[in-house]
Parts: structure tokens; C-alpha cells; sequence
């Protein structure tokens, strides 16, 4: 398929206002207050309170002279009733704006009560692209990963526990108005998720760079993503320093600067339903699934593969072919480093549900701007492959 930068004169590039750096978290009540609120509905999860972030997140709130109401009945992958109640419990208490702080289950968490309180419905009703017609109340997002990119992202992505399945909601409404990441988060964040999240950010630049909506702004953003994360993921894991972490939390957001404004592929159209399914971790769940889709893919994006082992960090002269290889190698060597999970298997996939799940795949908005068009056999040998 031909990169769509190539047929068009035009296209768009859409971010958030962005506020990046240590310490920044005593900005989020001055954030909220210039959007014009009031009263704060603050959406986080029971882990990170026990971390002691949510606590500098309440000052911060209450020393700007406002009002806060706080919701953490939030789990990994945010379920459909959990965010339904939020929006019951934000109209009940009369909030004006909406703080999200955590990782992409708390910032999709917010995303999906702001759709609510301005929309009405259940959340399910807003699955797909462009579904949202209604403003939605001020929104400001600070993660606490490093690898969502749900704090500039036009996605939302929540569970129907019924279904049992993943939503994808896509609308520019749920970029929220203000991310503002304080790298500082990231120091009590465990190792295992340091490298999970961070793969997440590495599968969102590589899947970015590869989307039939690429652009040129598109690809600066994820070249970077790659570079800083080739350089920081695995000492970031094994030795903690907070420069690494720093440059991993700038990766997850220039990634997601990357993917809100291309879209992705394969990777996470397959993620998508083995997460609803097992209710497993995405980024866990990516950094399986990516090897496998970046070998399928390889044929139609040779072009630019040059580009990429470079953001990798490796010169091949423009020689696709040591390309090619160079980009495989470096991506396998970074995932076995960093520790990351190597197989469904592993994450407790059972082998008879893959076809369904290739099945499902092909439903996802996702597999839309895969560079590489698949049916459901292709899914299938990839799941196959990963297992």
C-alpha cells in the first residue's frame, strides 16, 4: 500500500498543549484552573495512591483553590461499568473538569467519563471512529508510564465486559487539552513495567512509521521515539537512572505524537482482542506480537527500513537488504535485554482461541493503516508465529 503522504498535498497534525519535566506534577491544579474549573473530578488508580503521586496530585489541586473529588475504581484495562460509574459520580458531585493521573488504564478511564457526562449513553455506543458529537468537559492528562501515549492520543481504548473485548473509541474530542508528564512518576514504577510500557512506546513509533497515514512530521516523531528508547530501555530496566527513565518518558511521548496522528497496524489490531479476552497487559502483549508483524510487514516497507535502523541506532548505508536484518536483530536483542515476554504463550493465550482472535483482528479501525494488507489466514501465521 502507498504511504499516504504520497497521494495527498495536505494533512494534519493535531497535539495537545504538552508540559514536560521533573517536578511538574504541582502543576496540575493551575492546569485545571486555567480550563476553568472548579471542582476536579481526579481519576487514578489504588497503586498509584500507594505510591504517594495521588497525594502531591491532591495538593496540587487544593493549594490552586479548588474543589476535588477523587475515583480510583479503576483496574488494568478499564472496564466499560467502571467508567460508566465515574460519570455517574462526576455528575453527582457537579465537577467541571476532569484530571486523569496513571498509566493508559487511568487516562482512558478519564477519556471514557468525559464522553459520558457530555454525551449521555453507554460507553459501548461510541466504539469506532468520529462517534462523538457533543464538547467534552476540560480535560488534562498526566501519565505516570512510559509508554500509553493516551495523554495526546485521540484514542480511547476500554473493555466491554460483556463482550468481552476491547473498544476503540477515535475521535480528536478525547485528545485531552493539556498532558503534562513529570518524569519524576516513573521512579516507582517497577521494573517489569518500565519495560512493558516502554515496548508499548516502541511497537506505537514502529507501527507510526510504518501506517499508510505517515507523514513526515508523523515520522520525525517516531524516529525520535525509537532512538531515545534504543538508548534507554534496557539501562533504564537494570540500573534505574533517572536520565534513562527521563528519556523513556519522552519517548511514550513523542510515539504518541506519532501514532495519534498516523494510526497503527497489525500489532495492535491483534492486541486489541487478546487484551478484551485475557484481560491482559498491553504492552506485554505488543512486545510478543511486534517481531512477528514487523517480519510480515517488511516486504511492502523496504523504503524506508534504512530510516529505521538508524533510529535504532545502526548505519547501513541505505542497503535495505543489512536493513532488514539490522532492524530484526536490534529489535529481538532490545526485547531479550530489557526482559520483555517473548510469547503468548506466556501471557496464558490458549492456542485454540486464535483463530477467533485473528477473526476479531480484522474488525479493529487498526488494521486500517497497516502498510500490509492481511485476511484472516495472515493473522492467524502471525498469531501462530508469536505463539
Amino acid at each position: 500500500m502507498q504511504n499516504m503522504e504520497s497521494s495527498l498535498n495536505h494533512y494534519k497534525f493535531e497535539v495537545p498543549e504538552i508540559i514536560f519535566g521533573r517536578g511538574l506534577l504541582t502543576q496540575i491544579g493551575s492546569c485545571a484552573r486555567r480550563l476553568g474549573g472548579h471542582k476536579v473530578f481526579l481519576v487514578s488508580d489504588q497503586g498509584l495512591f500507594a505510591s504517594g503521586w495521588v497525594d502531591k496530585a491532591l495538593k496540587s489541586i487544593m493549594d490552586a483553590g479548588l474543589e476535588v473529588i477523587y475515583y480510583d475504581n479503576i483496574t488494568s484495562n478499564p472496564k466499560d461499568l467502571e467508567v460508566e460509574e465515574g460519570a455517574r459520580e462526576y455528575i453527582r458531585h457537579g465537577c467541571d473538569v476532569i484530571v486523569g493521573l496513571g498509566g493508559g488504564s487511568s487516562m482512558d478511564a478519564a477519556k471514557g467519563v468525559a464522553i459520558l457526562v457530555s454525551n449521555g449513553g453507554r460507553i459501548r455506543d461510541f466504539e469506532g471512529p468520529d462517534k462523538i458529537f457533543r464538547p467534552l468537559p476540560p480535560l488534562v492528562l498526566c501519565p505516570t508510564t512510559c509508554g500509553t501515549g493516551s495523554d495526546v492520543s485521540q484514542f480511547a481504548i476500554i473493555n466491554d465486559t460483556e463482550r468481552r473485548c476491547k473498544l476503540t473509541i477515535m475521535s480528536r474530542c478525547v485528545a485531552p487539552d493539556i498532558s503534562l508528564t513529570d518524569p519524576d512518576t516513573l521512579e516507582t514504577l517497577p521494573d517489569e513495567f518500565v519495560c512493558t510500557t516502554a515496548t508499548d512506546a516502541m511497537s506505537h513509533a514502529m507501527e507510526a512509521f510504518f501506517s499508510v497515514a505517515s507523514t513526515t512530521l508523523t515520522d520525525v516523531h517516531a524516529i525520535k521515539a525509537l532512538r531515545l528508547v534504543s538508548t534507554s530501555l534496557v539501562n533504564a530496566v537494570r540500573e534505574r537512572r533517572p536520565d534513562d527513565l527521563e528519556n523513556l518518558a519522552r519517548a511514550s511521548l513523542h510515539a504518541g505524537m506519532a501514532f495519534s496522528n498516523s494510526l497503527l497496524g497489525i500489532v495492535h489490531a491483534l492486541a486489541h482482542p487478546i487484551g478484551g479476552l485475557y484481560d491482559a497487559n498491553h504492552g506485554s502483549i505488543n512486545a510478543v506480537l511486534l517481531p512477528e508483524v514487523i517480519k510480515y510487514d517488511i516486504p511492502v516497507v523496504s523504503e524506508k527500513l534504512p530510516e529505521l535502523a538508524w533510529g535504532l541506532g545502526h548505519r547501513t548505508d541505505g542497503n535495505i537488504g543489512t536493513a532488514s536484518e539490522v532492524v530484526q536483530e536490534a529489535l529481538d536483542h532490545m526485547l531479550d535485554a530489557a526482559g520483555a515476554p517473548r510469547s503468548l504463550r506466556s501471557l496464558g493465550v490458549d492456542r485454540k482461541d486464535l483463530p477467533e482472535l485473528a477473526r476479531r483482528a480484522l474488525k479493529d479501525v487498526c488494521i486500517v493503516t497497516s502498510p500490509r494488507e492481511a485476511d484472516e489466514g495472515d493473522l492467524l501465521s502471525i498469531l501462530e508465529k508469536a505463539y
